[in-house]
């Protein structure tokens, strides 16, 4: 369009030039997100510019539809872009009026979408007003798609972080858009307001993933003629294997996760995947004869599904990592590699400033997870050295932030911990589990699984408080569906002092339940106390075969302190039967492990006339 073909028409010249700069500034928003200076500051520049033109237009003499159209946009970019929610009201409050004098239902209730996203910033009660009216007299006036719009974008109003959150209200939304959408036959429809109302339900733990289920049963009951739907596909794998992780069910998680990586290796999948994560939901008219109506998602772009998918395939192979050569590791290697090269590289799509610092928000988060259950990979296999250079990293990582993430926070302490126990630090990671624990529901995971190991420092000095603890978790250890948690609360009732038959008993479940999670850590512990339990100073064929098999279990799993209790426990056995040349060996075997578990246990005291350690 050039500039003489518009002397009438002034506001078309308008419009045109305020697209112009937006398209310019929106080309370099990744750059400025990255780049915060001089970027930025020609990123609004080109941003106000438009918006002066847009204002402009505004003035001149428009049609009811044009001006209706310009007032939406121009309300849009404010919204997006700046603070100025009032002046955005304003505009669309007009818009409102004009639209609904000329008969401009979709431009009205378009409208009426984005104020109520404008009007939650500020008063979210009267937010969650107008989308009750609205989806009200959407469904009055048989506008099927506004209805879905309006109730999906009431779900997120309800989710967000803010005085009117209800996850409840949440849910009881999309299972109106589910029971509305199966009697329309709008299939795509159905299957999303399941998947999200899974992803809703998983939040709440492992009590959640029944319902999670359900609603994944349900999503998979439809089988949607949408081939470009790609996005609900992997969305509902991912979905399914999450659950599996939830309840400690390794070998089925493992399945799922074949059939993700079948997905995205689909080159006919990524078809229709737009760049920027965009895909349309079709939803079927009211009366015949009218259009097929879109409902518009954003969701993970091309580069950001593979990510995930290596963080999941590492969460589905955490448990086998060493049995398997560390493949859990590589995933994770592999994620944090793929994530690096995005941050690093300019944006190729086009998008706001905020989007694009949204995403890289997310990005740096995603990796602080990652790296997270690397790090914690490193402490199974008792690379301490690895563990605390890890958790440095983590932190450098977690402080980039420009918010803090609460549950990665908790995580990082968790961490923290764990390195501290396995470093024999042992004050300072009973402080931080009692800290965890004071912080959390009394009854979630991460709650229990801090008093736990708390446990298994207090026995030694304060036996009756430990005691106390344990007690306190038996109840929803025993009600969770979490089968690892289950294992670990068994396992550290099992080596209780106790009468022998029950300590039997306990140990038994303990050693099924983490054969059946496939927790190698886990069963070469247990292995190693049985041994002890029941054949020390035991002269027997038995005897022996129960010190060598913890010796080798704690030797698959590369852990050095659990390798020398079980070599010690095999040499001594050896020495009972009168094999002084094979317990010889066995104890010289056993000096590499010694020294390495002695040089980590003695650490702390390195760090007694310098202050803190390098991880405190």
């Amino acid at each position: 369009m050039t500039p003489s073909s518009n002397t009438g028409e002034p506001h078309l010249l308008l419009i045109s030039l305020a697209e112009s700069y937006l398209e310019a500034a929106h080309v370099n928003g990744g750059r400025a997100a990255a780049s915060r200076g001089a970027d930025e500051k020609a990123y609004y520049k080109l941003i106000a510019t438009g918006l002066r033109c847009l204002e402009a237009a505004l003035q001149c003499r428009l049609q009811p539809r044009m001006e209706a159209m310009v007032r939406l946009r121009y309300a849009g970019i404010l919204h997006e872009e700046t603070e100025n929610g009032d002046e955005a009201e304003s505009a669309l409050n007009k818009g409102i009026m004009l639209a609904q004098r000329n008969s401009l239902m979709d431009l009205k209730y378009g409208m009426h979408h984005l104020l109520s996203q404008i009007m939650f910033r500020t008063t979210p009660k009267a937010s969650l007003k107008m989308l009750t009216t609205c989806i009200t007299e959407s469904e009055t006036l048989d506008l099927p798609h506004w209805a879905y719009s309006f109730r999906f974008l009431r779900c997120s109003v309800l989710t967000a972080d803010s005085p009117i959150q209800d996850t409840l209200g949440a849910l009881t939304t999309l299972q109106k858009i589910s029971s509305t959408s199966m009697a329309r036959r709008d299939h795509s429809v159905f299957a999303l307001s399941n998947l999200m109302e899974a992803m809703l339900s998983i939040i709440s733990g492992a009590d959640g993933v029944e319902a999670a289920q359900r609603a994944l049963a349900r999503a998979n009951s439809i089988q949607t003629s949408d081939d470009s739907l790609a996005q609900l596909g992997v969305l509902r794998q991912i979905l399914d294997i999450i659950c599996s992780l939830m309840l400690g069910r390794n070998a089925e998680s493992e399945g799922k996760m074949k059939v993700l990586h079948t997905m995205l290796d689909n080159k006919e999948r990524w078809a229709g995947w737009s760049a920027n994560g965009e895909f349309e939901v079709p939803v079927n008219p009211s009366r015949p004869g009218r259009p097929v109506e879109k409902l518009r998602f954003r969701w993970l772009t091309k580069d950001d599904v593979f990510i995930m998918g290596y963080f999941i395939s590492g969460l589905c192979k955490f448990q086998k990592n060493v049995d398997e050569g560390g493949k859990s590791e590589k995933f994770f290697q592999e994620g944090l590699r793929s994530i690096d090269r995005l941050l690093n590289m300019p944006a190729s799509d086009t998008s706001s400033l905020v989007a694009s610092t949204n995403k890289t928000l997310w990005r740096q988060t995603l990796r602080c997870y990652i790296q997270l259950y690397h790090t914690f990979l490193l402490c199974i296999r008792t690379e301490w050295d690895g563990a605390i250079k890890g958790l440095a990293l983590l932190r450098a990582a977690n402080s980039a932030l420009p918010t803090p993430h609460p549950p990665l926070e908790t995580l990082l302490l968790y961490l923290t911990a764990t390195i501290s126990q396995g470093t024999n630090s042992l004050p300072h990671a009973l402080s931080l589990y009692d800290r965890i624990s004071a912080s959390l529901p009394p009854d979630s995971e991460l709650s229990i699984i801090s008093k736990l190991n708390s446990i298994l420092i207090l026995r030694t000095h304060d036996p009756r408080r430990a005691e106390t603890l344990l007690a306190s978790c038996e109840r929803s250890c025993m009600a969770s569906r979490n089968l690892l948690l289950k294992a670990a609360y068994t396992s550290v009732k099992a080596t209780e002092k106790g009468e022998l038959v029950k300590t039997k008993n306990y140990l038994s479940v303990a050693l099924q339940l983490a054969t059946q999670c496939a927790n190698q850590q886990m069963t070469f512990i247990v292995l190693n106390f049985m041994c002890h339990r029941f054949f020390a100073g035991v002269v027997s064929e038995q005897a022996e075969k129960s010190a060598k098999a913890a010796l080798q279990n704690a030797m698959k799993g590369r852990d050095g302190l659990w390798t020398l209790m079980g070599g010690e426990m095999y040499a001594d056995c050896l020495a009972r039967k009168g094999n002084e040349f094979d317990a010889m060996r066995q104890r010289h075997m056993n000096e590499d492990a010694r020294n390495a578990v002695v040089v980590n246990l003695m650490r702390h005291q390195r760090d007694v006339t310098g202050g803190a350690s390098d991880f405190g």
